[in-house]
């Protein structure tokens, strides 16, 4: 049996570790020092402390070992990270300069797109919460962004208006049907605004803390005015349920739009239906390939 003979100035030194001990774990190993201390067999103190006598001899061994810092808890060392510490100036200059400088087509970073592009430039995986760690290591933390007034290319902006203005002319006439296509999003929790109040009592307003979104796709008639929408529901948690992308729901939620407006002008009534859309990443792919070619006298982008 080990036993535990402390002088006054250890023990007083072992009172008051445990007096100021907040870890679970150290306070049980110091209990068992403290219990030795005073002649307590080893399978009492098991008992009382719910463990096994080996762990009493374990803890007891540490501290005749090492004293006090034998029962101090250590972390383990754990993985050596994916993303060494010498990568984070590299990745400030991606977060000054900016996607745009590395040759992405998107205005801020995420977590998730740091790790995507590390993958592809460095063949360093990492995923998004561990890309999350390091950025608040290398003190990389969110800032609200301001804004900076883009102009846009006057020669392109001056063809795009003689453009619009020759189909605008043919609409006119008869010769197609011209629509102005945007999207919206509408946040089922509206936005709060000002309201009176008294200094120290607060106003305060219910909610149901939902998250929910609703899409509206619509266009307008440039000659006769006439509008035409679709929504989109879109639940908090969209994703999980539907394994599907923000991006693949809102590509197929604008095919589904495209083939409504053909009913609503069908091709043997419109020769040609032209539609002016944005560059939103929602307006290209397989499901508006396959619609557009269902309804060939619909025309958008670089077709119309």
């Amino acid at each position: 049996m080990i036993r535990i003979q402390l002088t006054d100035i250890e023990a007083q030194r072992l009172e008051q570790a445990f007096r100021q001990a907040t870890d679970r774990k150290l306070l049980d190993r110091l209990q068992i020092v403290r219990l030795a201390h005073r002649d307590r067999r080893h399978k009492d103190i098991a008992s009382d402390l719910g463990i096994t006598p080996r762990t009493v001899r374990r803890w007891l061994n540490a501290y005749l070992g090492h004293g006090l810092d034998g029962l101090r808890p250590r972390k383990a060392k754990g993985n050596a990270p994916a993303i060494r510490a010498r990568m984070a100036d590299e990745i400030r200059r991606w977060v000054i300069g900016g996607p745009a400088e590395q040759g992405l087509d998107r205005a801020n970073w995420t977590h998730a797109e740091w790790a995507d592009h590390l993958l592809k430039v460095r063949g360093i995986f990492a995923s998004r919460s561990a890309m999350q760690r390091f950025c608040r290591k290398a003190g990389i933390r969110p800032y609200r962004p301001t804004y900076r007034y883009l102009r846009g290319d006057p020669v392109n902006q001056a063809e795009a208006a003689v453009e619009l203005a020759e189909l605008r002319e043919k609409a006119e006439a008869g010769e197609l049907v011209l629509l102005s296509q945007d999207e919206s999003r509408f946040p089922m929790v509206p936005t709060l605004g000002p309201t009176p109040g008294v200094k120290g009592h607060r106003p305060v307003v219910g909610t149901r803390d939902c998250k929910d979104l609703l899409y509206a796709f619509a266009v307008v008639n440039v000659v006769t005015a006439s509008l035409h929408c679709n929504t989109m529901e879109s639940p908090a948690r969209a994703k999980q349920a539907t394994g599907k992308s923000k991006t693949r729901r809102m590509q197929e939620a604008f095919a589904a739009h495209l083939r409504h407006i053909a009913r609503l002008y069908p091709a043997d009534r419109h020769e040609r239906v032209a539609l002016i859309i944005d560059n939103a990443p929602w307006h290209r792919g397989k499901p508006i390939d396959e619609a557009l070619a269902d309804h060939p006298h619909l025309r958008t982008g670089a077709g119309i």
